[in-house]
């Protein structure tokens, strides 16, 4: 007969396993990079009992190295340094190989390169989880010390690594999406995903305002003819570059045809995307490309509307609007921003 010890033992075991079952689900439940990113750190801060928690993670498709993400709670990191590590570094085949997690003393045993571990030692963290799937590093999180000052136990440091494998996972699959979901060459989102994204925001509109912007490098064909297909296609990924850099996180940026590209901001009057306009043509008017010892500057044409729900009633409403504004935008002079 079981003694009353061994049945809180199950017991707690059991409990164990539906709380990470309900982790696992919330995880994979955030279809979106920086979501999800920001659950996996709040889990194992909730979890660990500490204030401080950073994640070193790849910044996109093409990183070769970990960088501290922005959404870090509690570090205070020195803004004067680069917070990077390169995927190839001794630190990254280490952390590949450990069993569990680690902290800073048990990392530097294993660690003959200091440079490679100094944005650790930097943090100063009391436990180290890395976040490990198929032998691959998807990202590591540090953890600072914990409020009631105790060390961890290797239950917990067990349990805590459980939930890094379960964001492996998540990670991995949303990884999948993001690729699915990209022009590989501007790494702007696919045309498909900016009529998804318009189409579940009629479906749960709550009277926000809504913007979306048309946009067109002007005279393109003429830049291809007289430059070639590779410098058109380098101006094409750096008009896509400072499109992502002027706008926010949420908005949705995709390259809608060969030169030509479509913004949704949500949560911005007219006016506001007007600016936002003003800002990417103004920015794309004063570059300037080289190519075989010659100067060239290119210039852009924008449609700007706003959705209007009695007008709009599918996707291809509010962007056959925008088209329209970028058309008159073309035919009166191009380089300028018109609004619907």
């Amino acid at each position: 007969m079981s003694s009353e010890k061994e049945i809180n033992h199950y017991i707690n075991e059991i409990k164990d396993l539906k709380e990470l079952i309900d982790i696992g689900k919330s995880l994979n439940s955030n279809l979106t990079y920086s979501t999800l990113l920001d659950s996996l750190l709040l889990t194992c801060m909730g979890h660990a009992r500490t204030v401080k928690a950073g994640l070193f993670i790849k910044n996109d498709i093409d990183s070769k190295d970990f960088t501290l993400y922005r959404n870090y709670e509690g570090f205070n990191p020195d803004k004067n340094i680069q917070y990077s590590i390169d995927e190839k570094s001794e630190l990254i085949t280490s952390l590949r190989n450990a069993p569990c997690c680690m902290t800073m003393p048990e990392l530097l045993q294993d660690i003959k390169e200091i440079a490679d571990i100094k944005p650790f030692t930097l943090l100063e963290p009391s436990l180290i989880i890395p976040i490990v799937m198929k032998n691959d590093v998807q990202g590591i999180i540090l953890l600072g010390a914990r409020i009631t000052k105790a060390s961890f136990s290797d239950k917990e440091k067990d349990f805590l690594r459980t939930v890094a494998d379960l964001g492996a996972i998540a990670i991995h699959n949303t990884f999948l999406l993001e690729v699915s979901s990209t022009d590989m060459m501007t790494k702007l989102k696919q045309r498909h995903i900016l009529f998804q994204n318009l189409r579940e925001i009629m479906i749960d509109y709550r009277d926000e305002s809504i913007c979306v912007l048309m946009m067109d490098i002007d005279n393109f064909k003429k830049l291809n003819d007289n430059y070639g297909h590779t410098f058109g296609d380098v101006v094409i990924k750096e008009v896509a570059s400072t499109i992502l850099k002027l706008i926010r996180r949420e908005d949705v940026a995709a390259r809608y045809g060969g030169e030509e590209f479509s913004v949704v901001l949500r949560y911005i009057q007219l006016d506001v995307a007007i600016k936002i306009a003003e800002r990417i043509r103004k920015t794309i008017e004063n570059k300037v490309f080289k190519t075989g010892g010659t100067e060239v500057t290119t210039t852009i044409s924008i449609g700007a509307v706003k959705y209007i729900p009695q007008m709009d009633k599918v996707p291809q409403d509010v962007i056959k609007r925008a088209d329209e504004a970028l058309y008159r935008a073309k035919e009166t002079g191009r380089n300028k921003v018109v609004q619907a």
